[in-house]
């Protein structure tokens, strides 16, 4: 109906305004009414529906525990945290450093929020996304995908779609992802371990989504077939620069999830492993599980909170600012503080210790009040652990990376160095050492007092 009108109002406007005026008010109609011109999704990613009745095909998107998970005896999760290039390249350059104390292949499962979810998904994927060789890691995370996306904005078949359908700039970032990334991979793609568990928020209610076999049958739709790209997107898509990520649940009439940035929600990845983990003990408990113990290392890119380099400055605008306001992704950084401190207090590591101690515990809901034990890997240690001899600024100069989708070959090189000088600190305070992987349940302590 909206397209009549704007044809009658197009006919009218003919004969009585001049043709060329005409033409302009005609193509504002068209632009108005775009996403009612071009009928059916235009958007690349959308899920697809999934008949009732039929099993859902398992991916490592999934709650569930396998032999493959319960094989040593021992749960090892890794959470990556959110922080753009930052935290994509941090992430990756400490999974290296596990992978040389021989820890990487013995992980269960990788949850990712924001910039994490890139090295998560691209190691689930194995060769299929690329080798996980320093070299090829480098060159992976140090890609420029912010001004790629900006490139892609001017595409003639971008702005027809932009415009005139339902596609967004967040399926433009698809596009950068897919092609320098994923190559379109699905779910189905990835290995069967370790699970990989995606974290968004969703713009409905503010809840966490997890991609998951389950979430996505609750849609009467399935996983399998869906880009992994669109996932990683929809975890990373920071409001202001990126619109939502839409899902489609399968009823009549239809239903619609919009997701966003699971920053906010969590953004250390910590909330997932720990529903993994309560799925999977109810009936049981941890030690029975997992005898040889539960370990959680967690991967925090958060940056410093304060910024010192304003004081001198008449305006905080950069080039990109023309695009995307970059003071709202600060914004975010701060808001996101107070989350990372009562999640951090939950594992057992007071406020004031947050940037210094490494080793918590988080409690569970066991029977016998087992808990996993917990190593954080944070960028902030550093400020903390005293001056490098080889470089006394990279702590400042690492904490400082804005959260972009960008690296400058200097800071990806200062990252690497930092995760390198963590891990030789927790390996100085022997917090991988076997001994100290697996910590007695409360409740079998107390009996024996």
């Amino acid at each position: 109906m909206n397209n009549i009108v704007a044809w009658r109002d197009s006919i009218l406007c003919y004969r009585t305004i001049r043709p060329s005026t005409c033409l302009l008010i005609f193509l504002l109609l068209l632009i108005v009414e775009g996403c009612h011109i071009l009928p059916g999704h235009w958007r690349p990613g959308w899920n697809q529906e999934w008949p009732a009745g039929q099993p859902v095909p398992d991916t490592a998107g999934s709650w569930k525990l396998t032999d493959l998970e319960r094989k040593d005896g021992r749960f090892l999760a890794l959470t990556i945290s959110g922080g753009g290039s930052r935290a994509a390249n941090f992430g990756a350059a400490v999974m290296l450093e596990l992978r040389q104390r021989g820890l990487l292949e013995q992980v269960d499962v990788i949850s990712g929020v924001s910039g994490g979810t890139l090295p998560a998904v691209y190691f689930g994927l194995g060769n299929k996304a690329g080798a996980f060789t320093e070299p090829a890691v480098r060159e992976a995370f140090g890609y420029d995908f912010q001004s790629s996306w900006i490139r892609r904005w001017f595409l003639p078949h971008n702005i027809f779609r932009y415009w005139l359908s339902d596609f967004t700039r967040s399926d433009i970032m698809v596009q950068v992802f897919n092609n320098r990334l994923y190559h379109k991979a699905s779910f189905a793609d990835l290995q069967p371990r370790p699970k990989i568990l995606v974290n968004a928020t969703i713009h409905n209610d503010h809840t966490r989504f997890t991609f998951t076999d389950d979430r996505f049958a609750m849609l009467n739709s399935i996983l399998a077939t869906y880009h992994v790209a669109n996932a990683v997107n929809a975890s990373s898509a920071f409001p202001g620069a990126f619109q939502d990520v839409t899902l489609q649940k399968y009823v009549t009439p239809p239903q619609y999830l919009h997701l966003y940035d699971g920053g906010p929600i969590d953004n250390l990845g910590v909330q997932a492993i720990v529903e993994y983990v309560n799925r999977n003990i109810l009936g049981t408990s941890l030690n029975k599980l997992f005898p040889n113990g539960c370990l959680i290392i967690v991967i925090d890119a958060t940056p410093a909170s304060e910024h010192p380099e304003l004081n001198s400055g008449q305006s905080s605008r950069t080039a990109i600012d023309y695009f995307v306001d970059t003071n709202a992704l600060d914004a975010m950084d701060a808001m996101l503080m107070e989350s990372r401190r009562t999640l951090l207090a939950r594992m057992g590591i007071p406020t004031n210790l947050q940037d210094q101690e490494m080793r918590g515990r988080l409690p569970v809901n066991d029977p016998n009040q087992c808990g996993c034990e917990v190593r954080h890997v944070a960028l902030r240690q550093l400020l903390y652990a005293g001056e490098s001899d080889n470089d006394t600024g990279l702590a400042e100069r690492v904490t400082e990376i804005k959260t972009k989708f960008w690296i400058a070959e200097e800071e990806q090189a200062d990252l690497f160095q930092a995760a390198k000088l963590i891990m030789k600190m927790m390996d100085d305070r022997k917090l991988l050492a076997e001994s100290s992987l697996k910590v007695a349940c409360e409740a079998a302590v107390q009996s024996k007092h």
